[in-house]
């Protein structure tokens, strides 16, 4: 119970982000729901199958999980205009504005809150959470 609410599992946890999380050997939750607010676990700019970081630097990697979000929310019956919050963890603060040119280019206004900071990752050059809400942000 938090606060009334009542956290559960999102019923349709995706093999796509199950095997993102797996392949990382990551013990968490794919997805947590409450009430109408999904927060998902974050996501590095790698292949699925390889676990390899995608080519290409900070934009290439920020589209790909962007693209892997997208198509997680899909096999929820949702979609990017169901994101409300984006956080995104880069390795160089320097790569910032090309993060700052995917996010504009995938999301439209209203767009989702967002924090960006700097910090080390294990792979890739950038870390993406996002949190939805059931009720699309238009």
């Amino acid at each position: 119970m938090l606060y009334g609410s009542t956290m559960i599992k999102v019923h349709a946890t995706t093999p796509r982000l199950e095997k993102a999380l797996g392949r990382l050997g990551i013990k968490a939750s794919t997805a947590i729901q409450v009430d109408n607010t999904i927060y998902f676990s974050g996501l590095t700019g790698v292949d699925l199958e390889t676990g390899q970081a995608i080519p290409g630097g900070t934009g290439a990697q920020a589209r790909h999980t962007l693209q892997i979000f997208s198509d997680i929310l899909g096999d929820l019956g949702m979609s990017l205009d169901n994101v409300v919050k984006v956080n995104a963890h880069l390795v160089n603060l320097e790569d910032f504005a090309e993060w700052n040119d995917v996010f504009t280019e995938v999301f439209e206004a209203p767009y989702p809150c967002r924090t960006t900071v700097g910090a080390p990752l294990i792979v890739g050059l950038i870390e993406l959470e996002i949190t939805a809400s059931l009720e699309p942000r238009r």
